[in-house]
């Protein structure tokens, strides 16, 4: 866990699906949520991209540019909205 994260885990209840940091060296989003369901990735004011989870709640997306102090929302569609269950800023 990565401990800058827990403000944001207290305030949602959402444990960090993430393993590895998200940096300008390492733009590959590689996470877990729950098994064959779509997650949703944002990247700051940017259209939304629906990624498909694997029989075992793995995701994966490769970024093409990621600057510092991005903003990557990855969110579920709940009927009609989008409910964020995870925010990630890149730190470096």
């Amino acid at each position: 866990m990565r401990y800058e994260y827990l403000p944001y885990r207290m305030k949602t209840g959402y444990e960090d699906p993430l393993p590895d940091n998200i940096t300008t060296d390492n733009m590959v989003l590689i996470g877990v949520h729950a098994p064959e369901s779509n997650v949703y990735i944002k990247l700051n004011e940017n259209n939304r991209v629906s990624i498909d989870t694997d029989e075992g709640g793995k995701f994966e997306y490769a970024f093409n540019n990621l600057s510092v102090d991005d903003v990557i929302s990855m969110q579920v569609k709940n009927g009609s909205k989008y409910e964020e269950f995870w925010e990630e800023i890149i730190r470096e």
